[in-house]
């Protein structure tokens, strides 16, 4: 298993006589400003944040599952430090921003702090997020777009939690305590009370 460190020394690499970008997987690269950015993904161009959110997380989250799969470790084993430091990682050498987690547990809640779109709300961290656990894992991921007094989160669960959720979010329960919640009834249920 790879270390917890993510290094990114060569990661991208300039041909000037050419005008291109390449990362390591020799993928071609393109980089905008972020104002550009945030056009493409604007709702009055007709296409709105999941528009850009959800490839670009499924694109993040299959770079993070190679990396962490090299030296043929499943990355399903990887320890959530080495998860987040992958992540963290890619999202910094993109000029994307960070992402902290926080368990609950069998539920997650990730903060974003995504740099290159500040104003990124549900629009953008849900779709974004949902593509990037299902890259890594191989499967549909439900998540669920949460705001309270410390920004923007996501909620990432089973489908039945991530009901329940949005449940809770509709009554104006906080991130927190909706996390707090489902793990108290899901420890609840599994000691059958």
């Amino acid at each position: 298993m790879p270390e917890n460190r993510f290094d990114p020394s060569g990661y991208l690499t300039f041909d000037l006589s050419r005008g291109s970008a390449t990362l390591p997987d020799a993928a071609s690269a393109v980089i905008l400003p972020a104002e550009v950015l945030e056009r493409i993904g604007d709702d009055r161009d007709g296409g709105g944040p999941g528009t850009i959110a959800h490839p670009l997380g499924e694109w993040v989250g299959a770079r993070v599952r190679d990396r962490l799969g090299a030296g043929g470790g499943s990355p399903a084993d990887a320890s959530p430090a080495a998860f987040l430091a992958e992540t963290n990682g890619l999202l910094a050498v993109h000029g994307l921003g960070r992402v902290a987690l926080e368990t609950y547990g069998d539920a997650l809640l990730l903060r974003a702090d995504v740099a290159a779109f500040p104003k990124a709300g549900a629009g953008f961290l849900e779709p974004f997020f949902a593509g990037l656990f299902g890259a890594f894992l191989g499967r549909d991921v439900p998540c669920l777009a949460l705001d309270g007094p410390g920004g923007p989160c996501v909620l990432v669960a089973s489908p039945p939690a991530v009901r329940r959720a949005a449940q809770l979010k509709s009554a104006g329960i906080l991130p927190e305590t909706i996390a707090t919640r489902l793990h108290q009834e899901s420890r609840a249920a599994r000691e059958g009370k």
